[in-house]
């Protein structure tokens, strides 16, 4: 998401929306590292198979 509002602002710079970003960009958290993209999907399919056991679809 942060590099959309980066390449909004190289396409059409405003300087308000420049400033607001410039404050605001430092608390987006970044892409995540391989690492942590693994256990997040490692986490979201744990809870997509708890889920299913849950209401009784994994066979």
């Amino acid at each position: 998401m942060a590099n959309m509002f980066d390449l909004m602002l190289e396409t059409n710079p405003n300087p308000t929306l420049a400033s607001t970003w410039q404050t605001l960009r430092p608390t987006f958290v970044p892409d995540p590292t391989p690492e942590e993209q693994a256990d997040l999907e490692r986490r979201a399919d744990q809870h997509s198979s708890d889920f299913f056991d849950d209401i009784n679809l994994n066979v």
